[in-house]
């Protein structure tokens, strides 16, 4: 009860901040209140990590500080409300058109369902468990963001770390991990609300912006990485929001649109490729624009951004980190190196999800059906051939998609093998994309459609002078962003996710697929149909198993070979040997799962342990359990074993050294 308190005044502080600005679009207040929820509570958890006060007492005491004066100020500007007319007009117009009204049904069930996993679905991912939640864990059983001793993985400590920051913020508030989900589903929020946005500022109409936003929501990216602890969702949302935030164009949203842009180079570094699409639509502006949105990014860098790469600078001497499991992915320039890694990156965006080659057929055959009929209807109509062939381009291509992605990705193998770069590589991350897993799905077959060719359309119709820069820029996000990415980083089957910042950016363009009502139809039957099937085969959370559905599975299940990632045995022997408030310390590898040691509620404390000297650290700190890795790090064993401590195996991960002298002792070491 008390965590949904402190939760709910950092929403109400931010809405009244909000409400305050007296903004004329509710999509630019609701915007501006995500950007300073996240940066609020992120900024209380830095000013309080020093004194190591981010505990429940200070973080209520501070938000309530904070509530009072964002209450104070809403007060004297005369109380302004939330600007709703716009809004419900606009709700009217979308649930009285019949096929844009069933698009947002299935959105609506796709986001519920989501929030349904939020609520229960145990983490049983492989980087939230490795590092994402467990930096957050440490964080929090410090008191504080801090430099982690002895971390088994660069990882967590040298990624920039907003998100995480986040999930501090929520750990110490609710006393446990359950909303770790939390962040990445109010990123998609943003997410969708900025395309909407983004699509009404650049002359869309209300119905073909909110399908461009639903359309989105059913891309398999998204869908997958809503329910986890990543922070792709939540750099990209941040992305989006600086670029509609910047069509607006009014002093405020210029500075929360600066304000936005810091903050997603605060969650990921991967958010910088997208930069000069932002600064193109800052130009736009002119240049009485460029001081409010600096201004934004300056002190929104300044009080929140920079931190990570501060200590970066600090720990490891440089700004990114220096850690092997982290500069691995980095290099310089290269020829062909570089062109090989976009090309890479673009055969992996070529994903028809969890569509079987039947499935794929029987849609094209409907495909071909309803292209002849739109032809056949336009012709009869007097629209003549280039009518025809675009009623059947509209009914036909979203029934085609997943054949066509087939064919592009078959086409781009070919032509690369040929060249001698091949990118068709073999094994389930280096062929054709499919399944529906989070770290390595792209947009499913429409998305991957949609990603391909909306550059080269938006370059033809901007030639055509059919759009504006703006609309270019957004457009050319994709080809910008891989190609700055390639000059600096190499490929491997993971970098797919980076994608979601720039095709979150171009699409609002797809709000002009949607002036036909035909192209609506289609694409959101087969978008529809794409998107619940990637989440009922969901790898990590499939709809329904032999254990059950997702929502009803201990943490145990949902580690379990079927449904997670094989971890139930060392899960339920961890449980079994550790008492639920032990002090544990831990020799990990750098893969190895080490949030599972914190237990559901936290209460454990883990200290990270080098294996040189293991033995003696356990000792000062007064530690009786040592989980050892059993990979390369095993030799850690060795030390214990000759002091006498008893060995017992958690499954095929972890070895459990217990001291002779545990007896009752648990929550008593020192730091």
């Amino acid at each position: 009860m008390l965590g949904a308190l402190l939760i709910a005044l950092a929403v109400a502080t931010a809405l009244l901040v909000a409400a305050s600005a007296r903004l004329a679009s509710l999509v630019s207040t609701l915007l501006v209140t995500y950007v300073v929820l996240t940066g609020g509570v992120v900024l209380v958890v830095l000013a309080l990590s020093p004194f190591r006060a981010v505990t429940r007492g200070w973080v209520g005491a501070t938000e309530a500080v904070l509530f009072a004066g964002a209450l104070t100020v809403w007060w004297l500007r005369g109380r302004p409300r939330l600007p709703l007319a716009a809004a419900r007009a606009a709700v009217r117009e979308v649930v009285r058109d019949p096929p844009c009204a069933a698009f947002l049904a299935v959105t609506l069930l796709i986001l519920g369902y989501e929030l349904l996993l939020v609520f229960t679905m145990p983490v049983n991912n492989t980087d939230s468990l490795t590092y994402h939640l467990a930096r957050a864990a440490a964080w929090a059983q410090h008191g504080g963001y801090f430099w982690i001793p002895n971390a088994p993985t660069a990882r967590l400590n040298e990624l920039q770390p907003f998100a995480e920051q986040e999930l501090l913020f929520l750990f110490v508030a609710t006393g446990k991990g359950a909303l770790y989900a939390l962040p990445q589903y109010l990123g998609e929020l943003a997410l969708l609300l900025a395309v909407y946005g983004s699509a009404r500022r650049l002359g869309f109409g209300v119905r073909t912006a909110a399908c461009a936003a639903f359309l989105l929501a059913t891309f398999s990216l998204p869908l997958l990485e809503a329910t986890t602890g990543q922070n792709d969702l939540v750099a990209a949302s941040f992305a989006a929001a600086a670029a509609c935030l910047l069509l607006a164009g009014r002093r405020l949203e210029l500075g929360a649109a600066g304000a936005a842009a810091a903050l997603g180079l605060a969650v990921k570094v991967t958010t910088a490729p997208v930069l000069p699409v932002l600064l193109v639509l800052l130009a736009r502006r002119g240049r009485r624009a460029f001081l409010p949105a600096a201004t934004g990014a300056v002190v929104a860098f300044g009080l929140v951004g920079m931190w990570g790469y501060v200590l970066d600078l600090v720990h490891s001497g440089t700004l990114l980190g220096k850690g092997r499991e982290i500069r691995v992915y980095y290099t310089s320039p290269s020829w062909p190196g570089s062109l090989h890694t976009a090309l890479h990156v673009l055969y992996r965006t070529f994903d028809v999800s969890v569509l079987s080659y039947r499935t794929i057929r029987v849609l094209a055959v409907a495909g071909g059906l309803a292209a002849l009929a739109a032809a056949a209807f336009a012709l009869r109509r007097g629209r003549g051939a280039v009518g025809a062939a675009r009623g059947a381009a509209f009914a036909g291509v979203p029934f085609l998609a997943p054949l066509l992605t087939i064919g592009g990705a078959d086409a781009l193998a070919w032509i690369t093998a040929r060249g001698g770069i091949p990118v068709h590589v073999g094994g389930w991350a280096g062929g054709l994309n499919r399944g529906a897993v989070e770290d390595s799905s792209a947009f499913g077959p429409i998305g991957a459609v949609f990603a391909v060719t909306t550059p080269f359309v938006a370059l033809a119709l901007y030639l055509a002078r059919r759009i504006d820069v703006r609309a270019l820029a957004l457009g050319l996000a994709l080809p910008v962003f891989l190609l700055l990415f390639s000059l600096r980083s190499i490929w491997d089957p993971w970098t797919t996710r980076f994608l979601i910042a720039p095709v979150a950016l171009s699409a609002p363009l797809a709000a002009a697929w949607f002036r036909s009502r035909t192209a609506l139809v289609a694409t959101a039957a087969v978008a529809s149909l794409v998107g619940v099937l990637t989440l009922v085969h969901d790898v990590r959370k499939p709809f329904s198993t032999s254990l059950g559905h997702p929502w009803q599975l201990t943490w145990s299940e949902a580690l379990t070979n079927e449904e997670g990632l094989g971890l139930d045995r060392t899960f339920d022997a961890l449980q079994q040997g550790l008492p639920a408030n032990a002090c544990v310390g831990a020799v990990a590898g750098v893969d190895d799962p080490t949030y599972l040691l914190y237990g559901a509620t936290l209460a454990r404390r883990v200290y990270y342990l080098p294996v040189a000297g293991a033995p003696s650290q356990a000792l000062q700190h007064h530690l009786f359990y040592v989980v050892v890795s059993t990979g390369v790090d095993r030799v850690a064993a060795d030390g214990f074993r000759q002091l006498g401590w008893r060995e017992q195996a958690l499954g095929t991960a972890w070895l459990l050294l217990r001291s002779p002298a545990t007896g009752a002792a648990t929550g008593d070491c020192r730091v």
